[in-house]
C-alpha cells in the first residue's frame, strides 16, 4: 500500500524533470526572488505540469496574493495540480491573517469530503495540520475516522500532531489518535504517537493512560520513540515511571532510550529512589548521546534537598575526575553538580579549574547555575580575558547566573556593565546575546531600546541578518515605540528576510497590518542561477562526506530544491567545508555542521533562499539550518528521527543513503574532513 502511494507521488515530484527548460528555469527564478506578480501567468498554463510547478513555487514565496489562484488550483482537473496546490497551501501559517486561516480552512476542509485521489488527500490532511483553524480540526478528526485506508488514518493523526504543535487540541482528536496506535502498519503507527507527544497535556493523554504505557513495549522503534516522551506527561503515574525505567535499562535504540531519559526529568519526587541509581548508570554508558542526556536530566531533577543529594555529589565528582571521559561530558557534570549544590558549588568547581579537570568553556556553563557574587565576578573575569567565544559564553552564562539568583540588585549591578560593552561589539555573536540579555527584565532598562537601536543601525544584511532579526524581535519583546519609524525604513530593504521581520516587529509594536509586496521590484542581494551547475547536479546527486567518525554518503535532491543544491555544489567544490566541525549536536534531533566560525553564528558572507518541496523530514534528511525565511547559508544538518515540526520550515535538500551509523556516532567537535562528488 505505501508503495501504491510513492507511485502516486513520483510523477508530481519528478514533473519539473520534464518542463520545457526555460519554462522551468523562469518559475526557478521568479520563486527565487520572490517575484509574485512574474509567477502569475503560469496558474493558467495549458499544461498542468508548468501549472504544478508554479503551484509549488508558492510554497516558497509565501505572498497572500497567490492565495486566490491556489484555491483554483485545489479544484484542478489534474491531480499533480491540486496536490501542489494543497501543499503550497499549507505554507501560508506564518503569513495569513484570521481572516485569511479561515478561508483557507473553509475550502481545505470542504476537500476533505470530495477529493478522489488518495495522494493529494494526504496532501490536504498535512495542510490542514499546518494551517488550519481550530474549527477545522474535528473535521480532521472525523475524516481519518471514517477512512477506511490506513494511509489516511495515519495522516490524520499526524495531522493532529500538526495542530497540537500550534497549540490546537481537543479531547476526541486525542482518543483518535491514541486510537491510532493501533494502526497495523508501522509506517503510519508512529503518526500517532507522535500526535500523542505534541499534545502534551496530562488531562487530555490521562484517559488513554492504558494504550500510551502499552504502546511503549510496541515493536517500532519510532513508536516507542515518541511514546517515551509522551510518558513524561504521567509523572506521577507508577505505571509510567514503570514503563520509562524498562526503556532506559533494555532499550536497544539509542534513541529510544534518549526520549526516555529526557521523560525521567518530569516525573514526581516519590520516584526518585527508583530513578537515580538507573540514571548514575546511564551516565557512563558507552552510547555518548545517552550519557549526556542522562547528566542533564540528573541537573533539572530536585534533588538539592533530598537524602540523593550527597550520594548524586559523590558520582558526579567522580566523572569530573575521570580522565577517560569526553570534554562535552565533563561539563555535563559540571553544570548538573553546580544545579544540584548551587551556592556551595563554586569553590568545588574552582578547584576542577585549577586541577585541569575543567576547561575554561566548562567552568563559565557551570557558573551559569551558581548564583553568587563570587561566580558573578569571576564570569565578569572570564569575559575580559576570552577571546570572542569564549565571551559569548559567558555573556550566556551571566543572564542565566542573574535570573536564577535569589537576590538580583547587587548581581544585576556586577553584570550589567559587561553587556552594555559587548553591543558595542563588531561581533554578531557577541552583539546579539548581549542583546538578548538586555531585553530580560533582570537586566532591562530604560536605556535598553536605544542600545538596541543603535546596534541594528550599524547592522547591515546578509553578513548581519540573524542579529537583525533578532534585534528587531527584541525591540518588540520590549513594546518600543521609538522603534517604530526605524523599523518602518527596513520595509525598503533588499532583503527579503529583513523586510519579513521588520513588518512582524512593526504589527506586534503598533497592532496594524503592513502590506508589503514582493513584486520583484526589490531583489535579493545574492542570486546564483547557475544552471549549467544544475544539470551537474542532476547528473551526479552523489557526494561523499568523510568525517573523524567514518564515512556516510548523500544523495542531492535537486527537484526539491535547485538552487540549494546548487549553492552546495558550488561550496563542495571550493573546499568550504573540509575541516569545519560539527558544532551542534542535539541527540534524538539533529547533528549541524557548515560553518565556519564553528559556532553556529558563521556563513559564506551571503544567503540564498528557502526552497519548501514535497520531501519531509525523516531519518537522515539534510537541510538547510536557518534563523528565519530566507537567511539560509552554509550550514547543514542532518535529522536522526522523523521531525515533522520541521516540514515547511527549513529547507530539504539531500538525504542520507549510506553511513547512517556514522551520523549517529558524531558529537560537537568532530570534524569534516573532506566532501566530494
Amino acid at each position: 500500500m505505501r508503495f501504491f502511494l510513492l507511485l502516486c507521488l513520483l510523477p508530481a515530484l519528478a514533473a519539473s524533470q520534464s518542463l520545457p527548460e526555460a519554462t522551468y528555469r523562469a518559475i526557478v527564478t521568479a520563486q527565487d526572488l520572490r517575484d509574485a506578480e512574474a509567477l502569475v501567468p503560469f496558474f493558467t498554463d495549458s499544461d498542468s505540469q508548468v501549472r504544478a510547478r508554479a503551484a509549488l513555487a508558492c510554497a516558497s514565496v509565501q505572498d497572500t496574493v497567490h492565495i486566490p489562484y491556489l484555491l483554483q488550483l485545489l479544484t484542478d482537473k489534474n491531480l499533480h495540480v491540486r496536490l501542489a496546490a494543497a501543499f503550497a497551501l499549507g505554507q501560508y501559517h506564518p503569513v495569513v491573517d484570521t481572516f485569511q486561516r479561515d478561508a483557507l480552512s473553509g475550502a481545505l476542509t470542504k476537500r476533505l469530503g470530495i477529493e478522489p485521489n488518495p495522494a493529494v488527500l494526504l496532501r490536504v490532511l498535512e495542510a490542514l495540520g499546518k494551517v488550519g483553524n481550530e474549527a477545522s480540526l474535528s473535521l480532521v478528526v472525523a475524516a481519518g475516522e471514517t477512512a477506511p485506508s490506513p494511509l489516511v488514518k495515519g495522516e490524520a493523526a499526524l495531522a493532529v500532531g500538526r495542530f497540537a504543535y500550534r497549540q490546537i487540541i481537543s479531547k476526541s482528536a486525542t482518543a483518535f489518535a491514541a486510537q491510532c496506535l493501533a494502526l497495523r502498519d508501522d509506517g503510519e503507527s508512529w503518526k500517532a504517537a507522535y500526535a500523542l507527544m505534541r499534545i502534551a497535556g496530562p488531562n487530555l493523554l490521562k484517559p488513554h493512560e492504558e494504550e500510551i504505557v502499552r504502546s511503549s513495549s510496541h515493536r517500532s522503534a519510532d513508536v516507542r520513540m515518541f511514546i517515551a516522551t509522551a510518558l513524561g506527561e504521567f509523572g506521577s503515574s507508577r505505571k509510567a515511571c514503570n514503563a520509562l525505567l524498562s526503556l532506559v535499562r533494555s532499550e536497544k535504540d539509542w534513541r529510544v532510550k534518549v526520549n526516555a531519559l529526557k521523560a525521567l526529568a518530569r516525573v514526581d519526587t516519590v520516584f526518585y529512589p527508583r530513578m537515580l541509581n538507573v540514571l548514575l548508570r546511564s551516565a557512563t554508558d558507552s552510547n555518548e548521546h545517552g550519557a549526556l542526556t542522562a547528566l542533564t536530566t540528573i541537573g533539572v531533577l530536585r534533588l538539592h534537598r533530598s537524602s540523593f543529594a550527597a550520594e548524586c555529589r559523590s558520582s558526579l565528582v567522580e566523572l569530573l575526575e575521570s580522565r577517560h571521559l569526553s570534554q562535552r561530558r565533563t561539563q555535563a557534570a559540571a553544570t548538573s553538580l553546580a544545579r544540584l549544590l548551587g551556592k556551595e558549588a563554586y569553590p568545588l568547581l574552582l578547584d576542577h579549574l585549577q586541577t585541569g579537570n575543567l576547561t575554561q568553556e566548562s567552568f563559565a556553563s557551570a557558573l551559569a547555575h551558581v548564583p553568587t557574587r563570587e561566580a558573578t565576578e569571576h564570569l565578569v573575569r572570564l569575559y575580559r580575558e576570552g577571546k570572542i567565544q569564549q565571551k559569548v559564553r559567558v555573556v550566556e552564562s551571566l543572564l542565566a547566573n542573574v535570573r536564577t539568583a535569589p537576590e538580583r540588585g547587587e548581581l544585576t549591578r556586577i553584570a550589567r556593565p559587561v553587556l552594555v560593552e559587548a553591543m558595542q561589539s563588531n561581533d554578531i555573536a557577541l552583539l546579539s546575546t548581549a542583546a538578548t540579555a538586555l531585553a530580560e527584565s533582570v537586566f532591562t532598562d530604560d536605556e535598553t531600546p536605544a542600545l538596541l537601536l543603535n546596534a541594528l543601525r550599524r547592522l547591515k544584511p546578509p553578513d548581519d541578518t540573524e542579529a537583525i532579526i533578532r534585534l528587531m524581535r527584541l525591540l518588540a519583546d520590549l513594546r518600543a515605540q521609538s522603534a517604530v519609524a526605524p523599523l518602518e525604513s527596513y520595509l525598503l530593504d533588499g532583503d527579503p528576510a529583513v523586510v519579513l521581520a521588520a513588518r512582524k516587529a512593526l504589527e506586534r509594536l503598533t497592532g496594524k497590518p503592513y502590506r508589503v509586496t514582493t513584486s520583484g521590484k526589490r531583489r535579493p542581494a545574492y542570486q546564483n542561477f547557475d544552471w549549467t551547475l544544475l544539470a551537474s547536479v542532476r547528473r551526479n546527486p552523489y557526494v561523499r562526506i568523510r568525517t573523524t567518525k567514518g564515512e556516510l554518503s548523500i544523495v542531492l535532491l535537486p527537484d526539491n530544491a535547485p538552487l540549494t543544491c546548487v549553492n552546495f555544489a558550488m561550496l563542495i567544490e571550493k573546499k568550504f567545508f573540509d575541516g569545519l566541525t560539527f558544532h551542534r549536536v542535539v541527540p534524538n534531533v539533529v547533528i549541524q555542521g557548515g560553518d565556519p566560525r564553528g559556532d553556529g553564528w558563521g556563513g559564506p558572507g551571503y544567503a540564498i533562499r528557502s526552497e519548501f518541496g514535497l520531501e519531509r523530514y525523516e531519518r537522515g534528511s539534510v537541510g538547510v539550518a536557518s534563523a528565519g525565511k530566507d537567511t539560509e547559508g552554509c550550514q547543514w544538518f542532518v535529522t536522526h528521527s522523523s521531525t515533522p515540526h520541521l516540514d515547511g520550515r527549513y529547507t530539504i535538500f539531500a538525504k542520507v543513503v549510506a553511513g547512517m551509523e556514522v551520523v549517529d556516532a558524531i558529537q560537537i567537535g568532530d570534524r569534516i574532513l573532506a566532501m566530494q562528488r
